[in-house]
């Protein structure tokens, strides 16, 4: 887990931090949800293309002010209710042609464009009149100069607007300054000063606290909400037309090929009057997309909230259901930051949160893969030669009941030695490697009627063997599997002693305690090296048992609790005292054992 929660804290710092990487996919994000809302087409806009088609007919590029002044009265006869001039009439018309365009613009309302610039210029700009509160000029973009049009046509015009747009930094504009400051006077952008100018009001309201800019208010419309730099992001749902232009404003630009610069935007390369255009529907429709104060806080914890939430589940449960968690909570991310667009015009980034829940899940599957993958090996290292295949292959499945400590658990234990080992190695002493054969050949036997029966080779003492039932697969017939391994072990060591027989080698005889009871099990050790095994009374008595065979002529003792299961398989022995018991024994052997 501490992998995927090292993931979640980079990525909450990343965002903190937005590096121009986050930011950029941030915007890309921003870009898809816009086009998630409705379109349609403008009843307030219309735009008009000088094209090569107009420039055909009116001649080449720059026209004279007279064609401009046509141009007025033409959409003035076609219904429009004014004109928005996005082209730059910075120098006298040499053929004369700059009164008759201004006098045009008394009977059609026109609005001219300015370009302001990083040089200072001597070229004055407009009378503005904007009433600030707050540090509004702080905030604002900087600029030294502005490029404007000539006295006659600015006096005459109802209004000058800017129309730069800073690209962000992909260099795609998806957001206009309403205000620009230049040498410590504001100028508004242009789509704004059309709305102040068919508002028939004279000024602004800016607002501006310690982090920037917030808003700019035209008196008679709602107020726009603006970024700590007076930006506001356009609205690029909207198409326009020029087969109407009833009571419409009409922005006019040039789009003939060579003659005007296109902007990049979202929505494609798109000519300066059509960005302006949907920025003034924008503001008209108060349809502009805004960044709440609240927007880093909320991605902050949808990033805290949904990694620690993968996290967890990428801890306790399987793979397959940490991938559809992460889906699920993807989507539902998603979803909500969609919903926030589409009915309330709030742009909250769910980049941030998708790529910490992915990141997050992908590290946490695969910390948990490499951890069972090595707790596996472990199990398989730790159990493959001392229970079945079977029984491993549970333990890898189920790792759980490995669970560091111990649990109480009535379980049966056997305890196998060979009796008489003494004489026998005495025998073999000058052929070690014969007795270290005849051994292993007596306990590979042995051991395989262990496994047979379901149980655990807990450990192997020279030539001892002691097994369980009972753990740490659960079983409930343990003390039947014990006494079935015991008749088992009799058979295997018969046939065993024949082969050795016609060998020429001693023959070999064990000695079984089998007792049923109480004890603890479980992984003794630490989280990363254990021995399952198990402790308790009942596992001593079962050696004890083991040891008093030497005493009677019967291969296999039993204790009482086991006989109890069984009691048609066995007969009394005897009462028996053992070391650590201050009461006897009642101890049992397998009939015709």
């Amino acid at each position: 887990m501490k992998p995927a929660l090292l993931l979640l804290a980079l990525f909450a710092l990343l965002r903190v931090l937005d590096p121009v990487s986050i930011e950029t996919l941030r915007l890309k994000y921003f870009d898809t949800i816009f086009y998630w809302g409705e379109m349609g087409a403008s009843q307030n806009v219309a735009v008009w293309d000088i094209d090569e088609e107009a420039l055909a007919e009116k001649g080449q590029w720059p026209w004279p002010r007279q064609a401009f002044a046509e141009l007025n009265y033409s959409l003035k006869e076609q219904g429009a209710a004014a004109v928005v001039y996005v082209v730059l009439f910075s120098e006298v018309d040499r053929f004369g042609g700059d009164n008759a365009f201004a006098l045009s613009m008394d009977d059609v309302p026109t609005f001219l464009s300015s370009v302001v610039t990083a040089e200072v210029l001597p070229q004055k700009g407009w009378p503005v009149s904007v009433a600030t509160i707050g540090p509004v000029n702080e905030s604002a973009p900087k600029y030294f100069g502005v490029l404007s049009n000539v006295p006659v046509l600015q006096e005459h015009a109802v209004g000058v607007g800017v129309v730069n747009a800073a690209p962000e930094v992909d260099g795609l504009v998806r957001r206009v300054p309403m205000l620009v400051d230049v040498a410590q006077t504001l100028y508004p952008a242009l789509a704004l000063d059309v709305l102040r100018g068919i508002a028939g009001d004279n000024n602004y309201i800016a607002k501006a606290g310690d982090a920037g800019m917030e808003a700019v208010r035209v008196p008679r419309f709602s107020t726009i909400q603006t970024d700590r730099l007076g930006r506001v992001w356009l609205n690029w749902n909207t198409t326009f037309n020029n087969a109407d232009l009833s009571d419409k404003i009409v922005f006019v630009g040039v789009t003939a090929a060579g003659v005007s610069p296109m902007v990049p935007t979202p929505a494609g390369p798109m000519h300066a009057h059509r960005v302006q255009a949907n920025l003034f529907e924008t503001l008209l429709q108060g349809t502009a997309p805004v960044r709440p104060d609240w927007s880093l806080a909320a991605e902050l914890l949808a990033i805290i909230v949904l990694g620690i939430a993968v996290a967890v589940v990428a801890k306790y449960l399987p793979a397959l259901w940490v991938a559809e968690a992460v889906v699920v909570f993807s989507v539902l991310t998603a979803t909500l930051s969609l919903a926030l667009y589409i009915h309330y015009n709030v742009l909250i980034d769910a980049t941030a949160a998708l790529v910490t829940v992915f990141f997050v899940g992908a590290a946490g599957i695969a910390t948990r893969m490499v951890s069972e993958y090595q707790l596996k090996r472990q199990i398989r290292g730790q159990f493959g030669t001392y229970v079945s295949p079977d029984l491993v292959a549970q333990l890898e499945n189920n790792p759980e009941l490995l669970q560091l400590g111990g649990q109480t658990k009535i379980m049966t234990f056997l305890f196998c030695d060979i009796v008489g080992f003494t004489p026998i190695s005495e025998k073999l002493q000058d052929r070690p490697e014969e007795l270290v054969e005849l051994i292993n050949r007596l306990l590979t036997q042995l051991t395989e009627c262990v496994l047979e029966q379901g149980g655990t080779v807990d450990k192997f003492m020279g030539d001892c063997i002691m097994a369980f039932w009972g753990a740490p697969i659960d079983c409930p017939d343990h003390a039947e599997r014990a006494l079935l391994t015991a008749q088992a072990m009799l058979q295997k060591l018969k046939h065993l002693n024949k082969q050795l027989s016609s060998e020429g080698l001693p023959e070999l005889n064990v000695g079984i305690g089998i007792n049923t009871g109480p004890c603890v099990v479980g992984n003794m050790g630490s989280e990363t090296r254990f021995h399952y095994s198990v402790l308790g009374d009942a596992v001593n008595t079962a050696s004890r048992l083991e040891g008093q065979t030497r005493n009677y002529a019967e291969w296999v003792l039993i204790g009482e609790n086991t006989a109890n299961t069984q009691p048609t398989w066995v007969q009394y022995v005897d009462d028996l005292t053992v070391k650590g018991k201050s009461e006897p024994l009642k101890v049992f052997t397998l009939k015709g054992a």
